[in-house]
């Protein structure tokens, strides 16, 4: 495959692709029919160069079955220093990529103003992993990491050590794993929103309100509705 054969598009730093059987639990965003476009999962194959004029600025792949080659490929290319918008949902990082999704973000980290990580199978572990270098993301504004397995705990921490970045202003956060009523060892993306204990679940966004609310960062919104992102444009960074 190559970028040339894909629709010229009206803004050069821009591309967004939709995967041919993206999940309904998708992360919901802008439509622009302009970029809007599907990606078949080997991203590596494309040449180092193509018709864009630019490094690109956003770059949103959803949903497309991405390998650790295709997140190299990225990290390698031209693109990653230039990123302001990342968004990977859908990304399974349990499948061997998460070293090479760290290398991306360290690459993008200095320019990374958005980080969208919606159903990428993302657990404690996996968080911790990758949370030294989202530190290094100096810039970042937004934050989405719903529709990922990880508990209250992880959450809490991942708050009170993400107040170092300045510019934060808006993290979505999962239901907390323990807030549902099934085993955590049969967490399913595809069903999060389901089976969640309320009264379980009041508790964990009363813990962590509490705990925003105690660093004094009134700025900065924590939140488990993904709906608040649903308008947000990128131009609005």
């Amino acid at each position: 495959m190559n970028l040339t054969l894909f629709p010229k598009l009206t803004h050069p730093t821009i591309l967004r692709f939709q995967g041919s059987n993206p999940s309904s639990h998708s992360p919901r965003f802008p439509k622009n029919p302009d970029i809007l476009s599907s990606l078949g999962p080997h991203l590596s194959l494309f040449p180092p160069t193509s018709d864009l004029q630019a490094p690109l600025e956003s770059l949103e792949l959803h949903s497309c079955s991405l390998v650790a080659a295709d997140l190299t490929f990225l990290s390698q290319s031209i693109h990653a220093p230039a990123l302001k918008k990342l968004d990977l949902s859908g990304l399974n990082v349990s499948q061997g990529l998460l070293d090479p999704l760290r290398l991306l973000l360290e690459k993008a980290s200095a320019s990374l103003l958005y980080l969208g990580l919606w159903y990428c199978h993302i657990t404690n572990s996996h968080l911790a992993a990758l949370l030294p270098t989202l530190l290094r993301c100096s810039r970042l504004r937004v934050l989405g990491l719903y529709g990922n397995p990880l508990t209250t705990a992880a959450i809490k921490d991942l708050l009170q050590k993400t107040l170092e970045l300045p510019n934060l202003h808006l993290v979505v956060y999962p239901y907390p794993l323990g807030c549902h009523t099934w085993d955590p060892s049969e967490f399913d993306c595809g069903c999060f929103d389901e089976s969640l204990d309320q009264q379980l679940l009041s508790a964990a966004e009363a813990e962590i309100s509490q705990l925003l609310e105690n660093s004094g960062r009134t700025n900065l919104i924590w939140t488990d509705n993904p709906e608040i992102l649903k308008d947000l444009d990128y131009f609005s960074l």
